[in-house]
C-alpha cells in the first residue's frame, strides 16, 4: 500500500521470526524496518531475554542492513537512514538509558567514527560498549573505531584496522556469527598478520545485573584496559 512498515520487537523474540524475515521480506524484497529492543545484555530481564543471538541470526540474511547506535542521537540518525534505505533494515538498541563518553569522543554520527591515537592498539566496538571503550582508551592511549552501521561491514574499516599491530574487538554477542568474527575473516583475507582478539559473550548469561555480566565477560572499562595492557606487552 506504499507505507513503510516498522516493527519493534525484543531481541529474544526476534529469534522466532527468522523464517519470516528471510522469506517474507528479504527474498521479495521488501523495505521493512525492524527495531530490535533489549539488544545485548539485559540484566534483570533474566537468562531467556539476553539479546546476544540476534546478530548471528541477522547477518545470515542476504541484503540486510544492521545499525547499532550508541546513544539517543545516533538512534535517531540510524532510524532515518533505515527509513530511507531499501530491503530489510534493522536498528538494535539496548535496555536502559544512554551512556556518557569523554568530551573528545563526541562527534557527528556517520556509519562509523574513528578516533586515532599514536598507539599500536585499536579498540573496535559498537552500541553502548563504546562508552566502556572510550573511557578505557582515554587512560590507555589506544585508538577507537566505533561502528554505527555494523553490517554489512564496509571495506574502509578493514583498511583503517590494518594500520595497527594489535586489534581488539569488544561485542555484546555470542562469538560465532558475531560482527567481530566477520570482521576477523575480512582482515585475514586482506592479508593482515598482526594480533586480532575477539572479546564476546560466551554461552548463556544468567540473571544478574548488567554491570556484573559485563565484568564477568570482560566487556567493562577495567577489563578493556587490562586487555590493552596485555596486548601491548
Amino acid at each position: 500500500g506504499g507505507m513503510k512498515p516498522v516493527f519493534a520487537v525484543y531481541s529474544t523474540f526476534l529469534q522466532r521470526t527468522y523464517d519470516q524475515i528471510l522469506h517474507d521480506a528479504s527474498i521479495e524484497p521488501k523495505h521493512v524496518v525492524i527495531g530490535i529492543d533489549r539488544a545485548g545484555i539485559v540484566g534483570g530481564d533474566g537468562e531467556t531475554h539476553q539479546g546476544i543471538f540476534d546478530v548471528p541470526i541477522l547477518t545470515t540474511i542476504p541484503g540486510i542492513t544492521v545499525y547499532s547506535p550508541f546513544n539517543y542521537s545516533e538512534l535517531e540518525v540510524n532510524i532515518k537512514k533505515a527509513l530511507s534505505g531499501s530491503g530489510v533494515q534493522a536498528v538494535r538498541y539496548p535496555r536502559g538509558s544512554e551512556k556518557n563518553v569523554p568530551e573528545k569522543y563526541n562527534k557527528a554520527y556517520g556509519n562509523y567514527d574513528y578516533f586515532e591515537e599514536t598507539s599500536d592498539c585499536l579498540l573496535i566496538t559498537y552500541g553502548r560498549l563504546f562508552s566502556e571503550a572510550a573511557f578505557a582508551a582515554e587512560e590507555s592511549g589506544a585508538s577507537v573505531l566505533k561502528i554505527g552501521k555494523i553490517f554489512p561491514i564496509e571495506h574502509e574499516l578493514i583498511e583503517i584496522a590494518k594500520k595497527y599491530k594489535n586489534i581488539l574487538f569488544f561485542e555484546e554477542s555470542v562469538e560465532f556469527g558475531s560482527i567481530a568474527e566477520h570482521f576477523g575473516n575480512m582482515l585475514k583475507k586482506s592479508g593482515f598478520n598482526g594480533k586480532y582478539e575477539i572479546h564476546c559473550v560466551s554461552g548463556f548469561v544468567p540473571h544478574m545485573s548488567v554491570e556484573s555480566a559485563m565484568k564477568i565477560h570482560g566487556l567493562d572499562c577495567e577489563s578493556i584496559k587490562n586487555a590493552v595492557k596485555e596486548a601491548l606487552k
